[in-house]
């Protein structure tokens, strides 16, 4: 990997440090109040205070990790279940194919934002809760390229030739998909993380998520619901911050993954 494909692994670690310093050894708690009310940002707090005194950089510390958390599990359920039924359509097809090729282009249909509102509300404020909506909607596409990648896979000669001299599945797997299909897989379910991050703080921004959580979505809503915030300076630290933790988390994945994919020569 080239050089510059490290830039955005580098500076998503020095953003993960960054962050692992404000819920370790920063001095105040995300869920306390540690200061006046609406404090601008000081060598105190770094961040300023909302409007119940809380350290905003403290929250946001906390906020990255659960949504981090929250997109790591989510590309796992990815990696498994997208994983798992694509390259069974591909390498089955017959019946299989064409049920799970079904169950895809029906996932793909559905618009997603309705949807996981509507099931947000039914199923309750839990991050477990919002963890398998976002798994629902996430397996669909990366089962989609998995059925492709491995349809191509076992049309090459030397598959082919493993089967007609008695190849069983998990050594057609083990042999001959593995190496191809492992890393067009994790790329995707990478993907899937940036994708969960933004879904999370859309549905806490609309108040359904774990209301007690450090969520950026939440934070964003509280911020937007103070009355005149935007006829004062208190935006410009009890808001912006927590949207450019967001936009830089998703960006720097992004590039990550695009990284990953360039070319290595």
């Amino acid at each position: 990997m080239k050089k510059s494909q490290l830039i955005p692994l580098a500076l998503f670690l020095v953003l993960t440090l960054v962050f692992l310093w404000g819920v370790t050894f920063y001095p105040w708690d995300a869920a306390l109040p540690s200061g006046d009310s609406l404090q601008p940002p000081s060598a105190s707090h770094w961040l300023g205070t909302d409007n119940l005194g809380v350290d905003v950089f403290a929250q946001i510390s906390a906020g990255f990790f659960r949504s981090m958390g929250i997109g790591v599990m989510t590309a796992l359920c990815t990696f498994l279940l997208g994983g798992g039924l694509g390259t069974a359509a591909g390498l089955l097809g017959g019946w299989v194919d064409h049920v799970i090729g079904l169950l895809i282009q029906i996932f793909l249909s559905i618009p997603q934002l309705p949807v996981m509102i509507v099931l947000g509300a039914f199923l309750g404020q839990n991050t477990w809760n919002i963890i398998w909506i976002l798994c629902l909607f996430s397996w669909a596409p990366v089962a989609k390229v998995m059925r492709a990648k491995t349809r191509s896979v076992c049309h090459r000669p030397y598959v082919a030739m493993a089967k007609v001299y008695g190849g069983g599945l998990w050594y057609l797997i083990r042999t001959h998909l593995a190496g191809d299909l492992l890393p067009l897989l994790s790329v995707n379910a990478l993907g899937v993380v940036g994708k969960s991050i933004l879904q999370e703080s859309s549905l806490a921004f609309l108040g359904l998520s774990d209301p007690l959580a450090r969520s950026w979505g939440l934070m964003i809503a509280r911020a937007t619901q103070f009355p005149g915030i935007y006829r004062t300076s208190f935006w410009l630290w009890w808001l912006m911050a927590p949207v450019l933790a967001m936009v830089l988390s998703i960006l720097l994945l992004r590039l990550m993954v695009q990284a990953i994919q360039l070319p290595k020569s």
